[in-house]
């Protein structure tokens, strides 16, 4: 079949046609692949051919891709991969020049196999490399190829890297446009709000929303930097959302020690990476730590259960967000700590009102416990006190358990949790209660408490209980928590001894009114002058609580013993002591009380040889006074330590005076 070879005129309108009409192609909105194939039939129509092809070089470039074909067999070769050896374009490849086969164009190609074969090839280039080429195959009227033909499939080749570099600028922009709306979108959620569990939950919905995913996770390093835990999520079971991270894993540690997001293609490939969840695996992943400023607070990982599902542009876009999460977070964080703090100090200073304006123990615990609850956000709470008689912690107030059987767990200084803390005086923040092996032998869960933080009790460096916090659901309790629950346990601790004393005051002067009466009715009856001080004394044990009770009476320069009440005959006290020296003596020289809370810390003390054999605490020396003179001194000691108040001081002065003690010292002396 033979075609009108087209005039010289006619043969330039068409070349201009077709250079017009792919210059047109590239500046509208179509494929790559539609405007190779309008380069293919271009030059099809234009040189004549049966078939054209345009060839890419495909994988370690070995391979010829056929990703347009016009004309014969199209279907056929669409597709196809050869082998750039075994193709047409050997030659073009290895002299980077248009060549002719076949119809005796070229003397050199008689040789080849394959010059039956009427071809004209022109290599494609971009930036100087031989990236493909442009194959015309059989002109339909039997002609060979002319030169002509290789300078027009010359310059046809030209736009084929125009159309790939044109496409990847159109992938670009659409990668960067979706990356622009994924951080415009975040930008309006995460910004939108100071609540950091709502811009932890925005953070992943943006995510989520342009990334392909079957699971995801955001997570942050706990205090102490050593793991993180998911503090939002997508995709996750309750038993996923338990799962903690190494913060010196080898995935992890990659990301955050280097600060750069990951991209996992295929987990196969990855044997330490760990799955998210424990139903479905994954086969593909990206990982970008969440950054503030020079500070990672923790990391966004997206998976998925096929391979190869992302791509760099994901990770860069993840990436971003991470960025802007990071920021987003801390700012969160430090308004909330802000505000959390002028709660906390409003919360602390009503408490501190509350529990020092009064002295009713059951409003104390009452206060204690309400500020609890509210500055924690707990649902459980629970303040014990160690009963000296049993040694036990007993529960005082409880919240949100029980009471009945949370009050039967009265564990001993060692036992549980809460006798462990007693024991050693140190807070502790539990998680997993049930898996602390603290727990076992006073158990708390039981009662339905997940996560305990705990705290001691202490005035001084006497313990009186502790403070537990606690929540029916996992919770990782702060350091933040921590102290704040111990600011309360101090203030509870000094409003708590400080209400024990004022009833035990309560109680003594109920005890001492009575005595009264029974001092009234003993000085009414016959009693002699010197058994007042022996009564005095056996009362004195009664009314004071106390374990040993000594009357001394001042003559001239000495303080005599007058009346004792339960010293053991073998370590009697001091018979005489010189006025100003010892315990007693210092009382009558100066005419004051003297309380010692702790006696084997007070020098005066050594003054008795027979204390050192006595395994007696505290000490209260009162003076007895006739006007403004001193004229004998009632002292008490107690064998546990004590701190002796004012109410009491003045319980045992009154008690002394009513009685009239001082004048029957006097009456013994003349």
């Amino acid at each position: 079949m033979s075609t009108r070879q087209p005039a010289p005129a006619e043969a330039i309108r068409d070349f201009q046609e077709a250079i017009r009409r792919i210059t047109r192609a590239l500046t509208v909105r179509q494929t790559a692949g539609e405007t190779l194939k309008l380069i293919a039939e271009e030059a099809r129509s234009l040189t004549g051919a049966a078939s054209v092809a345009i060839g890419l070089r495909a994988g370690s470039g070995r391979l010829l891709d056929f990703v347009a074909v016009a004309g014969e067999n199209a279907d056929t070769v669409q597709g196809l991969q050869i082998f750039t050896d075994d193709s047409l374009a050997e030659a073009a490849f290895r002299t980077g020049q248009p060549t002719l086969l076949g119809g005796g164009a070229d003397p050199q190609t008689r040789q080849n196999p394959r010059s039956h074969t009427a071809a004209a090839v022109a290599p494609i280039k971009r930036e100087g490399a031989i990236i493909g080429a442009l194959f015309a195959l059989n002109k339909t009227d039997g002609a060979a190829f002319t030169p002509e033909d290789a300078a027009l499939l010359e310059t046809l080749v030209e736009y084929v890297p125009l159309t790939l570099a044109h496409e990847e600028a159109e992938i670009a922009l659409a990668e960067r446009k979706r990356e622009l709306e994924v951080l415009y979108d975040a930008a309006l959620t995460v910004s939108g709000s100071l609540n950091v569990q709502e811009v932890l939950n925005s953070v992943l919905d943006a995510v989520c929303q342009h990334l392909p995913h079957q699971a995801a996770a955001l997570f942050l390093l706990n205090d102490e930097r050593t793991h993180l835990f998911i503090a939002a999520d997508r995709g996750l079971n309750d038993d996923d959302r338990e799962i903690q991270l190494a913060a010196d894993g080898p995935v992890t540690a990659r990301v955050l020690e280097t600060g750069q997001p990951l991209l996992i293609a295929d987990t196969d490939l990855e044997p330490d990476f760990d799955d998210l969840t424990t139903e479905r695996r994954t086969r593909s992943a990206v990982i970008a730590p969440i950054r503030s400023r020079n500070d990672i607070l923790g990391l966004i990982l997206v998976s998925s259960g096929q391979a190869t599902v992302y791509n760099a542009n994901d990770l860069r876009m993840l990436s971003a967000v991470a960025s802007q999460a990071g920021i987003a977070i801390q700012n969160a964080w430090l308004y909330e700590d802000a505000t959390r703090r002028a709660e906390e100090a409003t919360a602390l200073y009503d408490l501190s009102q509350h529990v020092n304006a009064t002295l009713h123990m059951d409003r104390v615990f009452q206060f204690v416990a309400e500020s609890v609850v509210n500055l924690l956000k707990v649902d459980k709470f629970a303040l014990l006190l160690m009963d000296r008689q049993e040694e036990r912690l007993v529960t005082r107030v409880s919240i949100g358990v029980d009471r009945e059987s949370f009050e039967r767990i009265r564990p001993r200084s060692g036992e549980g949790i809460a006798g462990w803390v007693f024991e050693w005086m140190t807070p502790t923040a539990v998680a997993d209660v049930a898996a602390d092996s603290r727990n076992f032998s006073a158990p708390i869960h039981q009662e339905g408490v997940v996560s305990t933080i705990c705290v001691p009790m202490a005035v001084g460096d006497e313990m009186i209980g502790v403070l537990m916090a606690m929540s029916s659901r996992r919770r990782l309790f702060t350091v933040a928590e921590m102290e704040l629950l111990y600011t309360i346990a101090n203030q509870a601790a000094v409003a708590i001894v400080n209400a024990m004393l004022y009833q035990d005051a309560r109680s003594k002067s109920s005890a001492m009114r009575a005595y009264f009466h029974r001092v009234a009715r003993a000085l009414g009856s016959a009693l002699e002058a010197q058994d007042m001080p022996q009564l005095m004394a056996d009362l004195t044990i009664e009314v004071m609580r106390a374990d040993r009770c000594a009357i001394y009476r001042v003559d001239g320069e000495v303080v005599r013993l007058q009346a004792t009440s339960h010293f053991r005959s073998s370590t009697p006290p001091d018979a005489g002591i010189p006025l100003g020296e010892g315990l007693a003596g210092w009382v009558a020289r100066r005419g004051k009380p003297l309380v010692i809370p702790l006696l084997s810390e007070e020098p005066r003390s050594r003054q008795h040889a027979w204390l050192s054999r006595e395994r007696l605490s505290s000490y209260l020396g009162v003076p007895l006074k006739i006007g403004r003179r001193t004229v004998g001194v009632v002292e008490i000691y107690t064998q546990e330590p004590r701190i002796f108040n004012a109410e009491e001081i003045k319980l045992l002065t009154q008690f002394a005076r009513r009685a009239r003690v001082a004048d029957r010292l006097v009456v013994e002396s003349a």
